[in-house]
């Protein structure tokens, strides 16, 4: 897109799929890819610009130039047949447009989302724009103006409006009136449009009377208002974000029951953040894209027998913890786990699928995969990943108790006896649960590698406790994911999140004494890398009626011996206002 370069950035404003859209320029600025006409003719695709808007919103928002373009071109191929653009394609063929999350229906001009629902917005042809705000004028009143323009001003030669007001109203050559407005047009450049409420026509007779001209001031008190045809960006093909090479599944935890279509709204407010706080994190040749993953909507469970037997007292609490803690319960119930499971399985599946579909050179471009998850949907991750059975852990623990009875009983025929049937049955039933579980787990298999797994406010620390994992003294995280599973692991959390707990002490427990690392603020200027950050050790534990607890720690060298010339640490033992991540 052809526009003046800004560094305001509240004077931006961003598309849903986070792409900037840049404030209207006045009419002296316009910017032309070709030579500036010199007499009306037919609207060129370039000149013209589609737009969308959502139920609610009170702007329409430009498409960029790549995807406007090919709105054009298929608009055309409806109206006039594939002949007109020079192609054969379908014209029944729905467009990907603003960042390749949403389709465009040109025929019903409708835009729909691809990877959610709802969401649908209307998009419009826009041919005249009102001045200084660049909104298109509604289709059905621009497509009677243009034909007006045409039969009356084509072939006409374009002139400039003088720089100067001349005394006297400048005659009016051609008009056309509409129910709440007319249009008057002083040249074939000079269009205005005026409405016809008492309001305002009132305030024009005034003006009149008092000979003023048609400045912006009385446009303002008359309601007039100039009309500009064809945009004020010229659309280019190059107008388009780059190829996706990075993508991100965002994975809600707890509580969508009780609030769908929060994870969408949070990766639409993650695209917008992404270029108004970091605009050169999607580089010329790279960009990472988020994705919503909601895997609790379309779960029914136990239908509605927790509702039914949920007492009346305190309702309004019981029902939000019916939402949302409740999904804990369902997680950790043998009935539901596996339903739990596999709907997040498939729906990762079901939309990697779509997108390699409508993006054929991702994977063609050894394109990286990673997932955001939040609170118990990293669990639920995890488990998949790592294809974590909980049957395993009973059979081992029941083997385990099997053995040290039998090596007590060692003296003893009638007992031991008793122990081989036990084991032999314990057989019995381990082969029957686990011919049960792989037809139940036969489809537990995501179709993409994983990148990075980011947890988010996680339990999943305390989850792996109560399953029996412990560190294993090597300082790696093979025993807790291995890397052929996920590259890298990252534990992100607020220090005052009660559901959150820290993964560090299961790789070597003396973690448990490090504080984790802060996570630097998006605008702060000195950013000392993570690499080279000093470590600090939380104070040992004492009995205090103080809230803080200052400690002076020595660091030691790389000797081992006491380096008192250091300066010493404070240590703060309440909670860190700031975000804290470990790796």
């Amino acid at each position: 897109m052809i526009h003046p370069e800004s560094d305001d950035e509240d004077n931006q404003s961003f598309t849903s799929s986070g792409t900037k859209s840049p404030p209207p320029p006045s009419p002296g600025h316009k910017k032309f890819l070709f030579p500036k006409k010199e007499y009306v003719d037919h609207l060129r695709p370039e000149e013209i610009n589609w737009f969308f808007k959502q139920e609610g919103d009170k702007k329409w928002t430009p498409f960029i130039g790549y995807d406007s373009l090919r709105i054009e071109c298929r608009y055309r191929a409806l109206a006039f047949g594939p002949q007109a653009v020079g192609e054969d394609i379908d014209v029944k063929e729905r467009i990907l447009v603003r960042g390749g999350l949403y389709e465009v229906d040109v025929d019903s001009k409708q835009c729909f989302p691809i990877y959610w629902s709802g969401d649908v917005s209307t998009i419009l042809r826009g041919t005249w724009f009102h001045d200084s705000t660049w909104q298109p004028l509604e289709e059905d009143y621009a497509n009677q103006l243009e034909t007006e323009h045409l039969a009356n001003f084509i072939g006409q030669r374009l002139e400039d409006a003088p720089p100067i007001i001349v005394k006297g109203p400048r005659p009016v050559i051609h008009n056309i009136r509409f129910h709440e407005f007319h249009i008057d047009w002083n040249s074939a450049s000079e269009i205005y449009l005026f409405s016809e409420s008492a309001s305002s026509k009132f305030m024009r007779k005034v003006s009149h009377s008092l000979g003023w001209q048609k400045c912006d001031l009385v446009f303002i008190f008359s309601a007039g208002n100039r009309l500009h045809r064809g945009y004020c960006y010229e659309a280019v093909m190059d107008d388009k974000p780059p190829d996706i090479t990075h993508l991100v599944f965002v994975i809600h935890g707890i509580g969508q029951k009780m609030e769908t279509g929060s994870i969408v709204r949070c990766c639409k407010a993650v695209n917008h953040l992404k270029c108004k706080l970091f605009p050169k994190f999607d580089s010329s040749n790279q960009r990472a894209e988020f994705l919503p993953v909601e895997w609790r909507s379309s779960l029914k469970l136990d239908g509605d027998t927790v509702d039914n037997i949920t007492p009346n007292k305190m309702k309004g609490v019981r029902n939000i913890l019916n939402s949302s803690a409740m999904d804990i319960l369902y997680y950790t119930s043998p009935a539901y786990r596996t339903e739990i499971t596999n709907s997040l399985e498939h729906e990762l599946n079901r939309l990697y699928s779509l997108f390699c579909q409508r993006h054929p050179y991702f994977e063609a471009n050894n394109g990286k995969v990673s997932i955001l998850a939040h609170s118990l949907g990293s669990v639920i991750t995890y488990d998949i990943i790592t294809g974590w059975k909980p049957m395993k852990m009973y059979d081992q623990l029941v083997n385990s108790v099997i053995n040290d009875e039998r090596e007590q009983a060692s003296g003893s025929k009638e007992l031991l006896g008793e122990l081989d049937k036990a084991r032999k049955r314990v057989n019995e039933l381990e082969e029957l649960l686990t011919s049960v579980q792989e037809r139940q787990n036969s489809t537990f298999k995501l179709n993409f590698n994983i990148e990075n797994l980011f947890c988010i406010g996680s339990p999943l620390a305390v989850f792996l406790a109560l399953r029996g994992l412990r560190p294993q003294g090597t300082g790696t995280l093979e025993h807790i994911l291995p890397t052929d599973s996920c590259k890298r692991l990252f534990n992100i959390y607020h220090p005052s999140d009660p559901v959150a707990y820290r993964l560090e002490p299961l790789v070597l427990k003396h973690y448990a004494t490090i504080m984790p690392l802060p996570i630097h603020h998006y605008d702060s200027r000195h950013k000392t890398p993570y690499v080279k950050m000093q470590r600090k050790a939380y104070a040992a534990l004492k009995t205090t009626s103080e809230e803080q607890i200052n400690v002076k720690i020595n660091k030691v060298g790389d000797n081992g011996d006491k380096d008192d010339s250091d300066s010493a640490s404070e240590i703060n033992l309440n909670p860190s206002k700031k975000f804290s991540f470990c790796k």
